[in-house]
């Protein structure tokens, strides 16, 4: 937690932070008085966020689909292992690579292979599309053409597609010459990449007339024994671990059995496979999506229409945003050409996203092939989508034994410590590894993190355990309570994350059985949980959500009026003029209740920061947009404010919006300095009007009793700051003017500015001096001034 420099510089009284009590973890549990708003020591935590510093967090550690940020994917990625790109073909509603095969094993006179029908062959090869690695089109004047050995007379090198360049350096051309040489050759890839297409093509590269599968269960050394004169033969999902490795005398002895019956064999591995010999697995990498739909839509019928006309439709660019099977660009390319004839329209188009994802989620949770081990890892994976692999693995186990006791209640859930490799199971989920740095409160660490290749699978996968899947709803509740209330940041943040999913999904629900027990909890860990939830909620679309913030605001527990205050410091920038009423109407109603002092003063802070938060990110906005209407408006609707009731509120808010910076704490500009540093200038247009309103809040900081230690002391850091930040020092040169208005402010602010030096320091650093210099020429008079001493800096 970040504490402000205001409060651990001034004695309680003197700024707009009181002095909050410090739990008692030995005090009774539920002893506070909800009604009134007294909190109980037992119902606070020794350290509270402030409504920024929640703010900051939820954005660090949401999804970035949720809030839409960065994906967050990047760096190196681990091992070299190269995952979540599209390629591969196939036709119709086959899953190339992917589907379920069931063999029946029997004596050694049971068939272990069968034919795959040549035209099935040529179907793939009329779309078939091959990878174009960067930097090697050039060396497509080397290729020998048609021609060339091992191509049938008259047909195109690529399968069909003459048109496409070839590359000699990809990863089919270095497959294809071990192929000619060995007569067998390996290739690695994810199931979900057409690798079985690129196999058969390969076949059918070096003249293969007739096409054989192999049983990919046969052990390595039974796969010669099958072998067939003048036959192309595929071995596809062969399966290599440890205990059944691929040795270098298998892969010769096949050597040795294809060159003397003229035949070739590949044998399709995954993206991990534990091959020895003298033939190495190449790794497959396909085209990019959009190469690979454009491969299947020259050969459709698309109504006159052009490939490069439908591939630069919106809706299709989104869908090929998001790395898919293979399969699911094979159905799309129906549905784009369904489009071009007009049986499809644009809103089906789009839609088609969300169609895959949900497909392949049910197809996980409905498949006998996965374990409950592994599903409660996908559900892991979904909340924890973007994070740290071990933490996901971690917590999913904890998922397992609470699904476990649901399933099968009598048995003990037994965990596989050394089970599946992480590789494995990130590969089963058709997800990705890689690294990027993990803010912590020690600063950045590189962490090894997981996502899915389909940005839309997280949710869709969330949604459908939570809907589809009411039997989990008991494990769900628990396991996310006890991430609610677990130490580390991004797991309470992405617990709420996920019951935000469920709120957008089932509203009813997800209120009863976890956001509403959150927000009615006694720790503020909770609560803060519940106020997550309940934004996010409504980044996702779910409804009623500023309904429920304006009811709790004015409820009589002050659990939820807390829950409500902080929900509008992380959400209230979406509707910020129903936000800011609502919190200047609970200012308002505390004066009507009664209660201690202390109690009340710690409400009325909590409302001030929640107002300075969404006042701070509506003006990030507006000077994002360069649209200044809304945040002049809320900014000019405070000054008048400061003669009634709501004054102490608005000064608070004030002085908690000039803390907060653009860089890590205590580093950076000042988000309120740059707003008034960014706002127009010119007389007469919103932003000058901001840049008003701010100065006179300002002046009304520097001259309220309470309030000016802490103004002040903002002030003195701002000034700081400037020193290595010229930007800084410019708006600073024109808000100062601004606020010297009476001679008692202009010698406030001369004093501060000459007496601005640090521990060891004999001069104020030359910034201080030259806007002092600016500060003498445009105030007033000092000899006008009165009789009472400055306030101190």
């Amino acid at each position: 937690m970040t504490t402000p420099q205001e409060h651990q510089d001034g004695p309680v009284g003197q700024g707009p932070y009181p002095e909050r009590a410090e739990a008692d973890p030995n005090a009774p549990e539920g002893t506070g008085d909800a009604a009134t708003g007294t909190e109980d020591p037992a119902d606070t935590e020794n350290e509270t966020e402030y409504a920024w510093d929640s703010r900051r967090d939820l954005y660090r550690h949401s999804p970035g689909i949720m809030l839409g940020h960065s994906a967050r994917v990047g760096g190196s990625l681990v091992g070299g292992d190269q995952h979540g790109v599209s390629g591969g073909q196939v036709t119709g509603d086959v899953i190339l690579g992917g589907s379920k095969v069931e063999y029946h094993l029997g004596g050694d006179t049971e068939e272990r292979s069968g034919e795959i029908p040549a035209s099935e062959v040529e179907a793939l090869a009329r779309n078939f599309v091959h990878p174009v690695n960067a930097g090697e089109a050039e060396a497509e004047a080397d290729y020998d053409g048609p021609s060339a050995p091992g191509f049938p007379a008259g047909d195109g090198h690529d399968g069909g597609l003459p048109h496409e360049p070839w590359q000699p350096g990809g990863p089919f051309a270095l497959a294809l010459a071990g192929l000619r040489e060995h007569r067998v050759a390996i290739l690695s890839g994810p199931a979900t990449t057409g690798r079985r297409a690129a196999a058969l093509m390969l076949l059918r590269a070096v003249g293969s007339r007739s096409y054989r599968a192999l049983d990919p269960a046969l052990p390595p050394g039974r796969l010669a024994g099958e072998l067939r004169e003048g036959c192309g033969h595929l071995v596809a999902d062969f399966v290599t671990t440890a205990e059944r490795p691929l040795r270098e005398h298998h892969i010769r002895a096949l050597s040795e059995r294809l060159h003397a019956t003229g035949s070739h064999l590949v044998v399709v591995v995954g993206p991990h496979p534990v091959v020895h010999g003298s033939v190495s697995p190449v790794p497959w990498e396909p085209p990019e999506p959009a190469a690979l739909l454009a491969g299947h839509l020259r050969n459709k019928d698309l109504a006159g229409r052009s490939v490069d006309e439908l591939l630069a439709l919106a809706e299709v660019r989104a869908v090929l945003a998001h790395h898919r099977p293979v399969a699911d660009t094979a159905r799309f390319a129906e549905r784009v050409a369904g489009h071009a004839r007009g049986t499809v329209s644009l809103a089906e188009l789009g839609a088609f996203g969300h169609y895959a994802a949900e497909r392949q989620v049910r197809e996980w949770f409905d498949s006998a092939d996965h374990s409950l081990h592994d599903k409660a890892f996908l559900i892991a994976l979904a909340t924890f989508d973007e994070a740290p692999y071990p933490l996901t693995a971690e917590l999913s186990d904890v998922l397992f034994v609470l699904l476990q006791r649901i399933e099968n209640p009598g048995e003990p859930a037994r965990i596989p410590v050394f089970g599946t490799s992480s590789a494995q199971r990130v590969e089963q989920a058709l997800a990705d590894r890689y690294q990027e740095p993990e803010e912590t409160e020690w600063g950045p660490v590189l962490q090894t993190k997981v996502q899915f290749r389909d940005r839309l699978t997280a949710i869709t996968l969330l949604r459908e355990v939570w809907t589809g899947h009411p039997s989990a709803r008991p494990a769900l509740v628990a396991w996310l309570r006890r991430l609610a209330d677990d130490p580390r940041p991004v797991v309470r943040t992405r617990a709420a994350a996920t019951a935000a999913v469920m709120a957008e999904a089932d509203l009813p629900s997800a209120m009863a059985l976890l956001i509403r027990s959150w927000a009615a909890d006694r720790r503020l860990r909770a609560r803060l949980a519940a106020a997550n939830a309940l934004a996010l909620a409504h980044h996702l679309g779910a409804p009623h959500i500023s309904r429920i913030l304006a009811e709790w605001c004015v409820a009589p527990d002050h659990r939820l009026r807390w829950t409500a205050v902080r929900g509008y410091a992380l959400v209230g920038d979406a509707f910020p003029e129903e936000a800011l009423a609502a919190l200047t109407e609970a200012v308002r109603g505390l004066e009507g209740r009664g209660g201690p002092a202390h109690g009340w003063s710690d409400e009325r802070d909590d409302l001030a920061q929640s107002a300075a938060a969404l006042l701070l990110a509506a003006g990030q906005d507006a000077a994002a947009r360069d649209d200044w209407g809304t945040v002049a408006l809320l900014w000019s609707a405070l000054p008048p404010q400061l003669r009634g009731t709501t004054r102490d509120f608005v000064l608070r808010a004030t002085v908690h919006a000039g803390g907060p910076t653009d860089g890590p704490v205590g580093t950076g500009r000042a988000l309120l300095l740059d707003l008034f540093a960014r706002a127009d200038a010119t007389p007469g247009t919103d932003g000058a009007v901001l840049r008003h309103a701010l100065a006179a809040l300002w002046r009304g900081v520097l001259n309220d009793p309470v309030c000016s230690a802490s103004g002040l002391n903002t002030l003195r850091q701002w000034v700081r700051s400037a020193e290595e930040d010229r930007g800084a020092e410019a708006a600073l040169a024109e808000l100062l003017p601004l606020l010297a208005v009476s001679t008692e402010d202009h010698k406030r602010l001369v004093y501060l500015l000459e007496n601005l030096r640090s521990a060891g320091e004999s001069a104020p650093p030359s910034v201080a001096l030259r806007l002092r210099a600016l500060v003498l020429v445009s105030g007033p008079p000092l000899v006008d001034a009165p009789a009472r001493r400055p306030s101190p800096a």
